[in-house]
């Protein structure tokens, strides 16, 4: 791909894609690393490593089961044990010695750190007077009916307002939704029941799209990658993608960068 001649006026914010453990916790963890990297964005930041080419790129080197950049400080165990600050994992394993999780004063030191800071940025990010659009990016498991994307502005599966405002103009999800299909379309086998973009579902967006789409006034959207478009078998999965499958992640990046050139 050609080298852009101006970064993309965009914020770009890839959460879930770490994968450390704060020192002082990790003889408390009970999630080997494996199990750390299925719990997170699997790749994230390889695949979204628009740090170079966007206006404004915001990600964290910590791991999601540590602290989960998009949710509320408020959404806390035992309430909501995939909270911010989780007791379990995604595949329902137990994260910390203790079953009930870490203390109150380990969750607040967490949240003052790395939560607040992460929120801290995305704000002043879309200050930058650059920057037209956010997208927040993640990737999702691979699961059966699941589609290759799921774009979402908080609205109906039409894109249209629901129950809420909407976080990103209906005409800009149908946009993205479009320059999706010119891309990836031929990633889909001809014989395959899979679809290839799905809007708002199965995942409407998520606290970081909604606060920051309700505070900001500049459209925000969620962009949800099927994992089963660039992982190999995942029990021979590495920490650091090896050469094909950074090749593989590099070819679906450089789509996703027309793609994003094609909203401006």
């Amino acid at each position: 791909m050609k080298a852009l001649h101006h970064k993309l006026p965009m914020l770009i914010s890839v959460p879930h894609g770490g994968m450390e453990i704060p020192r002082e916790l990790q003889s408390k963890c009970l999630i080997g690393s494996y199990g750390i990297l299925m719990d997170s964005d699997t790749w994230a930041r390889e695949l979204y490593d628009f740090r170079d080419s966007a206006e404004e790129y915001v990600d964290t080197d910590i791991a999601r089961l540590v602290v989960d950049m998009n949710r509320s400080q408020d959404d806390l165990p035992p309430s909501n044990p995939d909270g911010v600050v989780k007791t379990v994992a995604v595949d329902g394993q137990q994260i910390w010695e203790q079953s009930e999780g870490l203390s109150e004063q380990e969750v607040r030191h967490l949240l003052q750190k790395y939560h607040t800071p992460y929120h801290r940025r995305l704000r002043t990010a879309t200050k930058n007077r650059k920057v037209i659009m956010a997208i927040d990016c993640h990737t999702m498991l691979s699961r059966d009916k699941r589609p290759l994307f799921c774009i979402s502005n908080r609205g109906s599966t039409t894109g249209y307002p629901l129950n809420e405002p909407i976080t990103a103009p209906t005409d800009l999800l149908f946009k993205l939704q479009e320059n999706i299909h010119k891309q990836f379309e031929s990633f889909i086998p001809k014989d395959s029941q899979q679809t290839l973009v799905t809007l708002n579902s199965p995942f409407a967006g998520g606290y970081i799209s909604y606060h920051h789409g309700n505070q900001s006034d500049i459209p925000w959207i969620q962009l949800e990658i099927n994992r089963s478009l660039y992982l190999p078998d995942v029990e021979k999965i590495s920490i650091i993608p090896n050469e094909l499958d950074s090749i593989r992640l590099k070819e679906i990046k450089d789509k996703l960068c027309y793609v994003f050139q094609s909203l401006i």
